[in-house]
C-alpha cells in the first residue's frame, strides 16, 4: 500500500556552515530570507537534506512499473489525490476501463504523428508543426518517455532545468529555448485533452523561465559605416550558395531598409514590388508572413531607385533570391562571411602599424564583439528598427513598420540606443530659466510675483483692475491691491518704502511696507520676490 512521504534532496553546504547537534545527529543551520531552518546532514557530512515542497508516494501502476508521484504541498490534499490515483489503478487491474485507458499504452511517436497532422489541418505552417513535433521528441527521448502513460511534467521540467545549466557549446540551451520546448509540450498536452486521449494535460503546471536573466544570443545593430562596408564587400565578393555578390548586396540592403525576415525575403518575386505606385511598397503573402497575414511595407525612395535597376534583369514569376539559404538557416553564415571580408578590407586600409593594431582590437564589423553581441542576418532587422528610432519615428509607427505585436518588443529588444544617442537626446532639453541671464522683471513674471502684470482670472479676482496685485489675507481670502511704488527693490537704490493701498475692505486703511526692515506697519513679515517665489503675505484682515 502506497503511503505519503516527504522526499528530500541533497544540497551543498555553504562555505562556512553553522553546524549544530540535534537529537544526537548533525544538522546545519541555513538562513532562508528572514528565517533560519535546521536541516540534517548526509552520512559523509558534505551535504544537507532539504525536504521537497510537495508530498509524494511510490505507486505501483497496473502495468507493474513502480514510479514516484508527487501530489500537493498540503498533506490532506495529497492524501485525497493519492486515494483517487489508487482507485483508478485498482479499477484498471479489475478490467474497469475508461475512455482514456485504451490510449495509455499507445506509443508517443504515433501520437506525435497524429498531432502534427492535426496542426497541419489547422492551417499551421509545415515548418512550425514539424518544429513542435521535433521539440517534443527531444524531451521525450531525454526523459525516457515511450508511451502516453510515461508522461510526467515534473520529469520534463527537471530535464529542461539540467539542460539550462550546461553551456551552449556542450549542447546546453538558454531560458528562451527552454520556453520554446515548454510551449511545444503544453500544446501537445492540450491536444491530448481535446481529443479525449488524456484526462488532463501532464505539462499544464510546467513553469517557463525568465528569459531576461539568461540571454545567450544578443544581437546588435549595424552602424551606418558598417552597413555601407558590408554592402561593398558583398557586392565585390564571390558567389555563395548560388547567390552572386550583387544579389547578396541587394538582399542585405532590402533587409536593412524594410526589416523583412529571411523567410519572407526568400519568398519575394518581382511581382511583390510595386515600384511605380504613388507609395512604393513590397508585399509579403500571408503564407510566408510570421503572423499569417498579408503585409505591405513602404519602401524608401532611394531603395526604389536601386531596385528598379536590379529587378529589370530578373525573370518574372520566379523568386529573387533562390536556393535554400533561408530554409537551411545558412543566412547567418552568409552574412558572417561578408562581414569578415569587409573587416579585412577595413583593417588593410590602416596607414600605420599602430592604426592597424587599433583596428584589429576594435569591434568594428566584428561578428561577435567583446560584449558577446552578434551580427547575424536577423541583426539587419534590428538595424532597421534602430534607425527608425534614431530618426525620431514615434514608437507606434516603429511598431507597425516592424509588424510586432507589442511596442515593448520593438523598443526593448530591437531598438539599440547607445550613449551618444542618449547624449544627443539630453542636449535637446532646455535649461531652467532661473539659470539663464534674465532681468528681474522676467524672473518675477516666471514665478508669478510680478506686481505689474495682470492677475489671472481666479475665484474672488474677477474684474480686477489692470496693475492690481494680490495680497494673501489668510482665511479672509485674496485681496486686490494696487501698487503705489513700482521702483526696483534693490537695496540702496531707494529709501522710500513700498506702499500698498487696499482697494476693497479697507477698514485698517493704507499700510506701509518697509523693505529694509522686512516688516510692514502692522508688524507682519514681508518677503520680497527675491527672497521667495511665493505670493506676498500680510497679516490677515477681516473682509468687510
Amino acid at each position: 500500500m502506497a503511503s505519503l512521504i516527504r522526499p528530500t534532496r541533497p544540497y551543498r553546504l555553504p562555505a562556512k556552515p553553522d553546524l549544530v547537534e540535534k537529537d544526537g545527529k548533525p544538522h546545519v543551520r541555513i538562513k532562508e530570507g528572514k528565517k533560519t531552518a535546521l536541516y540534517p546532514l548526509t552520512k559523509d557530512r558534505t551535504q544537507y537534506l532539504k525536504p521537497a515542497a510537495k508530498w509524494a508516494a511510490d505507486v505501483r501502476f497496473a502495468d507493474g512499473r513502480r514510479r514516484r508521484v508527487r501530489f500537493s504541498p498540503n498533506r490532506e490534499a495529497a492524501a485525497v489525490m493519492l486515494a483517487d490515483l489508487l482507485k483508478k489503478i485498482e479499477n484498471e487491474k479489475a478490467g474497469i476501463r475508461t475512455e482514456f485507458t485504451d490510449h495509455r499504452a499507445r506509443a508517443l511517436s504515433e501520437l506525435l504523428a497524429e498531432y502534427q497532422q492535426h496542426a497541419t489541418d489547422r492551417n499551421v505552417s509545415a515548418k512550425q508543426s514539424a518544429q513542435t513535433r521535433r521539440r517534443c521528441e527531444k524531451v521525450f527521448e531525454g526523459c525516457g518517455f515511450v508511451t502516453l502513460a510515461h508522461l510526467d511534467g515534473v520529469a520534463a521540467e527537471r530535464w529542461l532545468a539540467e539542460r539550462r545549466k550546461i553551456p551552449k557549446s556542450r549542447g546546453g540551451i538558454s531560458a528562451q529555448t527552454s520556453n520554446h520546448y515548454i510551449t511545444a509540450l503544453k500544446a501537445f498536452g492540450a491536444w491530448l485533452v481535446m481529443t479525449r486521449k488524456s484526462p488532463e494535460n501532464p505539462f499544464q503546471f510546467v513553469v517557463k523561465g525568465n528569459v531576461d536573466v539568461d540571454i545567450r544570443h544578443v544581437r546588435r545593430s549595424l552602424a551606418a559605416d558598417e552597413f555601407n562596408r558590408l554592402l561593398t564587400a558583398a557586392r565585390g565578393g564571390d558567389s555563395y550558395r548560388g547567390m552572386c555578390g550583387r544579389d547578396r548586396a541587394v538582399l542585405y540592403l532590402v533587409a536593412g531598409m524594410t526589416g523583412l525576415r529571411a523567410s519572407e525575403l526568400a519568398s519575394l518575386t518581382p511581382g511583390s514590388f510595386t515600384l511605380s505606385a504613388e507609395t512604393p511598397t513590397v508585399a509579403v503573402e500571408a503564407a510566408y508572413s510570421k503572423h499569417r497575414r498579408r503585409d505591405e511595407v513602404p519602401l524608401h525612395p532611394d531603395l526604389v531607385a536601386e531596385l528598379r535597376k536590379w529587378i529589370d534583369d530578373k525573370p518574372a514569376g520566379q523568386v529573387l533570391w533562390g536556393g535554400k539559404w533561408a530554409k537551411q538557416c545558412s543566412a547567418a553564415a552568409m552574412i558572417r562571411r561578408d562581414l569578415s571580408a569587409a573587416r579585412a578590407a577595413w583593417v588593410g586600409e590602416a596607414a600605420t602599424e599602430l592604426e592597424k593594431s587599433e583596428r584589429e582590437q576594435s569591434d568594428f564589423l566584428r561578428y561577435r564583439d567583446q560584449e558577446g553581441q552578434v551580427v547575424d542576418f536577423h541583426a539587419l532587422r534590428h538595424t532597421f528598427v534602430t534607425n527608425l528610432v534614431n530618426a525620431g519615428v514615434t514608437p507606434k509607427d516603429a511598431k507597425e513598420l516592424a509588424r510586432h505585436s507589442t511596442i515593448s518588443l520593438t523598443m526593448d529588444r530591437y531598438a539599440h540606443v547607445g550613449i551618444r544617442d542618449t547624449a544627443a537626446a539630453v542636449a535637446k532639453l532646455t535649461i531652467p530659466t532661473s539659470l539663464r541671464p534674465a532681468t528681474e522683471a522676467n524672473v518675477m513674471r516666471a514665478t508669478g510675483t510680478d506686481f505689474g502684470s495682470a492677475p489671472k482670472q481666479q475665484k474672488g479676482m474677477m474684474g480686477a483692475a489692470p496693475g492690481a496685485a494680490t495680497v494673501d489675507c489668510g482665511k479672509g481670502g485674496l485681496r486686490k491691491c494696487e501698487e503705489m511704488d513700482s521702483s526696483d527693490d534693490s537695496p540702496g537704490e531707494s529709501s522710500e518704502p513700498l506702499r500698498i493701498k487696499v482697494i476693497e475692505g479697507h477698514q485698517e486703511g493704507p499700510r506701509t511696507i518697509d523693505k529694509r526692515r522686512g516688516r510692514d506697519s502692522t508688524g507682519a513679515v514681508f518677503r520680497s520676490p527675491r527672497q521667495s517665489t511665493s505670493s506676498v503675505t500680510t497679516r490677515a484682515m477681516p473682509m468687510s
